[in-house]
Parts: structure tokens; sequence; C-alpha cells
């Protein structure tokens, strides 16, 4: 079985990615407060391969304490010596690099150690959000960003090997069908064993 641990700020759709993986709503979402306050594993089994996402509560809400909290939640009930992969769930339709999004990278780093970085995805939601014709550039540009910080704050942890960028990138859309020509059903890419 492959663990997937999904992390990233509040509302940027972790749970609604789940969802739209297993396909049917398993994680409770919500449009306008943050739910998911507990970690969940949403075990799957398919003829490409077995899976585990393990959801977790959102980061970067206003009080940094409740952050700490939900590391804590993380740390005791996730072994993260069984983590196959981190996915770092990020919005594409946010106009800029955003001061929460850096205190995230920084908490995720700095209690649950560099490493986590060593394996890790970037999933892009709310692609469908951003006009086709600037989705890759706008793409390019976010992931440049999230991966220079990444390497700058993992630095400072002495990350051995350091971080060399995310493994695999993927914009998804929870909510829009038929968002581009060129989609892949998730679950496909989660269960590739060379990844």
């Amino acid at each position: 079985m492959r663990n997937f641990l999904i992390v990233g700020r509040t509302g940027v759709g972790k749970s609604s990615f789940i969802n739209s993986i297993l396909g049917k709503p398993v994680a409770e979402t919500s449009k306008y407060e943050a739910c998911t306050k507990v970690i969940r594993h949403y075990d799957h089994t398919s003829h490409l391969g077995d899976i585990c996402l393990i959801d977790t509560p959102g980061l970067a809400e206003d009080d940094l304490e409740c952050d700490k909290q939900y590391l804590d939640l993380i740390i005791n009930n996730v072994d993260l010596k069984t983590i196959n992969t981190l996915i770092y769930v990020s919005r594409l339709d946010e106009t800029r690099f955003r001061p929460e999004e850096k205190t995230t990278i920084s908490l995720l780093t700095e209690k649950l150690g560099a490493f986590i970085w060593n394996n890790a995805w970037l999933v892009f939601t709310f692609a469908g959000s951003v006009p086709h014709e600037n989705r890759d550039i706008v793409s390019k540009n976010r992931k440049l960003q999230i991966e220079e910080f990444v390497k700058a704050i993992t630095l400072e942890y002495n990350l051995n090997p350091s971080f060399q960028g995310f493994q695999v990138k993927l914009r998804v859309d929870n909510s829009s069908k038929n968002w581009s020509s060129k989609s892949i059903p998730i679950i496909s890419v989660l269960t590739t064993k060379s990844l």
C-alpha cells in the first residue's frame, strides 16, 4: 500500500481532492470554514493498486497555537516513516505566493522534519479557475516560488540530500468538469509504482 500524507493551508481543497480521487464524498468539505479537525486515513483498493490517503487539518489559520496543535496531531497519529509521498496542496487561482503559505511550509519543516520534502509532490487545486491561456505560465511561476522557498527553508535545516524540487506536479480541479482536454484520472498517477 502506498501512503500519501496530504498537507496544506486551510481552504486549499485537500478534502475535496481526496473526494475527487476516490470518486465519492468521503471527506467532509465546507466552502465557509475549516472542517477537517482530526487526522483521517482513507484506504482505497483498486485494480491499479492500494493507496492510503491521509487527510490533515489545514494550517495557517489565525492562531499559530492551533497550527502547532494540528501538527502535533500529525506527529501523534501518523508514522512518518511509512509515508511514501507528501502531497503539498496549494491553490493555483491565487495571485501571489502568500505569507500564510510560507508559514505553512516553515511549520511543516520545523515540526515534521525537513526530510518530508525529499519525496514530495505539488498539487495545484482550482486549476479550472485560471484561464486556459494563462494556466501554464501561472503554474510554472507558482511552482518556482514554492520550490525556491522549500529549498531555502530546508537548507536552514541542513537537509541531506538537498531538496531538488517536487517529484510530481499536478493541476486538478475538484469542482469543474472538462476543464482540461489533457486530463487523466488522478488515481492512475497515485498508483504508478515508478514514482
